[in-house]
Parts: structure tokens; C-alpha cells; sequence
């Protein structure tokens, strides 16, 4: 009988303790909601217009220097 009590009361502490980190974490993003995020928006959105415009310089000199080659090759 002493097994099976313990098998109980572990799992009654971990309902518990999953029980606090989710009314802990309800609490905390709550919290947290009123926080303006307008300019990490307006951030991440510039690094994203910077990056696509440096993927595309990229890709523009690859395939640029493959056409080049391609061009010079049948010519």
C-alpha cells in the first residue's frame, strides 16, 4: 500500500507545481501586455528590408557572373 500512496502523492506535487508555472506564467504575460512594442515592430522590419535587399545583391551577383560566364562561353 505505502507504493501506491507515494505514486499518488508525487504526481498531486507535480499537478501542483504545473499548476503554479502555468498561473505564473498567466500572471507574468498579463503583465507584460500593456508594453508598446511599436518600435521593436518597426526594428525587425527594417533588419528584414535590409537583409532582403542584401539577399538580393547577392543573388544578383551570382547569377550575374553566371550569365556573364554563359554569355562569354557561346560567344
Amino acid at each position: 500500500m505505502k507504493a501506491k500512496y507515494d505514486v499518488k502523492s508525487r504526481l498531486h506535487g507535480k499537478l501542483l507545481a504545473g499548476s503554479g508555472l502555468v498561473v505564473g506564467g498567466l500572471s507574468a504575460a498579463s503583465a507584460f501586455a500593456a508594453v508598446d512594442t511599436t518600435s521593436i515592430v518597426a526594428v525587425i522590419t527594417d533588419a528584414g528590408t535590409a537583409a532582403a535587399a542584401i539577399g538580393v545583391a547577392v543573388l544578383s551577383m551570382h547569377y550575374g557572373i553566371k550569365l556573364y560566364k554563359w554569355i562569354r562561353a557561346a560567344g
